[in-house]
């Protein structure tokens, strides 16, 4: 035979089957919309939340440079700008540190930095800017606000500073101001200018401070490269590059550090893209396959004419491209659509983060590349199919496994019964049989662990993690854990005594609190100790305690309604005696928070504390996990500290001036509604007091709910269709393929209303075994994945629920028989005699 290498006709063949299966190409590209806008909305989510993520931490970590030389003396901040892979810099020289009482408890840091390291800080002026004359100073308006000077340029700005190790007291004249999240900022800053630099500090040496601990007059270098993979070795290239050996720090807020940390990050995205890949190759082998069964004698008559099997090949892949680029824009356009909607839907789960839409080119690129991989490898079977057979055998392809030769003639004690011949025609093709169970089980099992997961959610664990009671009334104080000074608190025990004087109020529980600091003993030295060994010096937590000798601690008196809110599961050692707890003896402490899913207990049931400033030490009754009692807490973290709870009776009286964090409410069920109005009407009358109701927190865990359905349906609904639009295809491919042996079947006797019941039989087998898969492996698929999701949540308890999987079987049985009957009724339009000469 010789070949034809003519590539426009091969062009031409393929663009004229296109135009002679126009339905069959409306499937095709309706697979590959479904499959692109999947991943393109995939894609646009966990690009935008990245972003989001990023942004957000980048605000708490202080900016968005890749990294920062630290400690520098100014000849080694001038040889490493010359090393070609920094980018851009910003600088920032340490001044000192203010020691006002005001800023008690806040680290206030002065710095000279310049005007790139303020615009890469995420620092924009309400008004003014940085300081230019010596007395001139700029910071954000809580600071302002702490030190109470006025929002206004030119005001009076009087600090007491430490500048290594002196004293000095100094009048500013304020430059600039700018808002800034206390809640991310670590540390206050202030801003001094290079005029104040030249005069105060520049005499000091930075070898020296940097030996002294005090680096001040010491340049931080923070530095942007050309993109933000490897940020610690391109750190490292340079000084080893520039031969300095100066300590450095990485900006822990970009995702490729986390990823090089710990690569398994991304494991649950790759599998999210290889079950929607599965699908999408699914539907689209199958309607591919479909095709080549129906023009298979085609394809024989263009090989006796002399085309090459690979000239076949190319005509399915020149078609499959050609679909592909068809459904590529509206894919990539619904799906970016779908993923910027969703967003704001996902974003609501987590508090304070950015909201970045990502319309990185990237998103389009991967969304595109696995979409195409998902068609090619779709349609290379098929196409190797048509380039295999020969075109003798062409004319006799049904499709239907088997060689024929090695067949084995089954000889039966009872007769052809219907029942039977379908199970045995529903395993003649094993591969297709697979390919259809495993789509349909696909969907349902992925429908089931996310009902799973939402049914698994706990209102009242999570109500109970917020509010004990029915209301609760607390002070908007701002700031980092919201926790009102004892000369300016606004909710007083006077303001107390009126709310339990609400009609239909039946208690009113109070949670006192002050904050203090533990003199450090040495148990907890030696805990903390291997901790500062291994931590960054850029940012010393644990070296700051250990020199600071404290601890801090976060002090809360209860009133006995809090006694039974109390959880076992949150004890971490001991038990908890309500009776002896009240005689004020006793306490209960948390465990230390020293990093992330790091906690540690200090003290024993049994040990003794005194607290600075206490008159008498107290048992420890139990050890609580850090995060018990979150309610009725300050519900922030302070990293080495712990909480320490006493009854209010006996705090009261052992605390100098605490202030009450908040004042919960139980009303009478019937007065319920009039109760609230009293309630937030006194809030009302005293401006900086806020209500909030158990119903409240209740319509919070509702919209966290919808944000898991409309996320979680909408994924498995388009998995479901894809599985749907495959069992449609497979059991079309299955007519198609046998109905020379059903016209040979009804010419030696069998009546249609048999021939229909047979493929009735073999429709609902299919859902039997289905069902069997999805009740046996997806149950115990379902446990697995929706445990571990469900364990994660705080508020969920796990539930496996059998529910989804039992919904399914009714509705794959009215899709088996309708299906079904319309691909018979199809069929059956030709005569015997019509579908007998087409195998000749």
């Amino acid at each position: 035979m010789m070949a034809a290498n003519n590539r426009k006709a091969v062009a031409r063949i393929a663009g004229r089957s296109l135009k002679a299966n126009r339905p069959r190409n409306l499937i095709i590209i309706s697979a590959i919309v479904l499959t692109t806008l999947l991943l393109t909305s995939v894609f646009t989510m966990a690009f935008s939340i990245n972003e989001s993520m990023q942004l957000t931490k980048m605000k708490t970590s202080g900016g968005d440079f890749h990294g920062s030389f630290k400690y520098l003396k100014p000849e080694e901040a001038d040889r490493l700008l010359q090393h070609p892979a920094i980018k851009e810099y910003g600088k920032s020289v340490l001044v000192g540190f203010a020691t006002d009482d005001a800023l008690r408890g806040t680290a206030l840091e002065i710095d000279q930095i310049d005007e790139n390291e303020a615009k890469h800080s995420f620092i924009q002026f309400t008004q003014g800017g940085l300081p230019q004359e010596e007395n001139g100073i700029a910071m954000s308006t809580w600071v302002l606000d702490l030190l109470g000077v006025p929002h206004e340029l030119g005001a009076k700005v009087k600090l007491d500073l430490d500048i290594d190790g002196r004293a000095v007291s100094k009048e500013f004249v304020l430059s600039g101001y700018y808002p800034a999240d206390r809640n991310l900022s670590m540390s206050g800053l202030a801003f001094v200018s290079e005029a104040f630099v030249q005069r105060n500090i520049a005499q000091i040496d930075p070898e020296r401070s940097r030996l002294s601990g005090s680096y001040v007059n010491t340049i931080r270098l923070d530095v942007m490269f050309g993109n933000s993979w490897d940020i610690e070795k391109k750190l490292q290239k340079v000084l080893s590059d520039t031969g300095l050996d100066v300590p450095y720090g990485v900006n822990w807020a970009y995702t490729s550090v986390a990823l090089n940390e710990d690569p398994t990050n991304v494991i649950p995205l790759v599998i999210l893209i290889l079950i929607i890949m599965l699908s999408g190759y699914l539907l689209i082998y199958n309607i591919f396959h479909i095709s080549v069964v129906r023009d298979i004698k085609f394809y024989g008559l263009l090989k006796t004419i002399g085309t090459t099997p690979r000239q076949l090949r190319r005509v399915i892949s020149i078609q499959a491209n050609r679909l592909y680029l068809m459904s590529l824009p509206v894919g990539l356009a619904l799906g970016y659509g779908v993923g910027v909607w969703l967003l704001p839907l996902l974003l609501r789960l987590s508090d304070g983060m950015e909201t970045v839409n990502s319309a990185n080119p990237l998103i389009f690129l991967g969304a595109a590349i696995f979409a195409y991989l998902t068609v090619r490898i779709a349609a290379s079977k098929p196409g190797r199919t048509a380039a295999r057979i020969p075109p003798v055998e062409a004319v006799k392809y049904s499709g239907i496994g088997g060689r024929g030769a090695g067949r084995k003639t089954k000889r039966s004690l009872h007769g052809a019964k219907l029942f039977r011949m379908s199970f045995a025609n529903l395993f003649r093709y094993k591969k297709k049989l697979l390919l259809m169970l495993a789509s349909l089980s696909l969907s349902i099992i992925l429908f089931s662990v996310i009902y799973t997961v939402i049914s698994s959610f706990s209102v009242n664990k999570y109500l109970n993690t917020f509010i004990s009671g029915d209301f609760v009334v607390k002070e908007d104080a701002g700031g980092l854990g919201g926790v009102p000074q004892p000369d300016t608190a606004v909710l007083t025990e006077e303001v107390c005594r009126e709310l339990s004087g609400i009609g239909g109020v039946t208690g009113l529980d109070k949670v006192y609190y002050s904050a203090d600091r533990l003199k450090m003993s040495e148990p907890i030295r030696r805990t903390l100790e291997p901790l500062a060994a291994k931590e960054d010096p850029g940012q010393p937590v644990f070296a700051t305690l250990l020199k600071n000798g404290t601890v801090p601690l976060q002090l809360h008196g209860i009133d006995p309604g809090w006694y039974g809110v109390l959880d076992k599961n949150e004890i971490a050692a001991g038990a908890f005696d309500p009776v002896k707890f009240d005689s004020g003896n006793y306490v209960l402490v948390t465990e230390a928070l020293l990093g992330p899913d790091q906690n540690t207990s200090y003290y024993r049931p049994g040990d003794r504390i005194k607290p600075d400033g206490m008159k008498k030490s107290y048992e420890v009754m139990a050890v609580l996990k850090s995060d018990a009692l979150y309610a009725a807490g300050t519900q922030f973290y302070m990293m080495g500290g712990f909480n320490v709870f006493w009854p209010a009776d006996e705090f009261v009286k052992s605390v100098k001036d605490p202030v009450i964090l908040s004042a919960t409410l139980h009303a009478d069920p019937a007065k319920l509604g009039e109760a609230e109005a009293a309630v937030k009407s006194i809030a009302a009358s005293s401006p900086g007091l806020f209500v909030k109701s158990r119903e409240d927190y209740k319509q919070e865990m509702q919209g966290f709910i919808r944000i898991f359905q409309t996320i979680g349906y909408s994924l498995s609904f388009v998995i479901a269709l894809i599985g749907i639009l495959n069992y449609i295809n497979t059991v079309i491919t299955g007519m198609i393929s046998r109905r020379n042996e059903f016209a040979i079947l009804e010419s030696v006797g069998m009546t249609r209303k048999q021939l229909k019941k047979m493929l009735l039989f073999e429709g609902l087998y299919s859902v039997l075994l289905t069902s069997l898969i999805v009740g046996t492996a997806g149950m115990g698929l379902t446990y697995a994945v929706a445990k571990g999701v469900a364990d994660n949540i705080a508020f969920a308890e796990f539930r496996l629920n059998p529910l989804p999987i039992a919904a399914a079987v009714p509705l794959l049985i009215a899709i088996a028989l309708i299906v079904t009957l319309a691909a018979y009724r199809r069929m059956s339009r030709a005569t015997i005699v019509e579908r007998l000469r087409e195998a000749e």
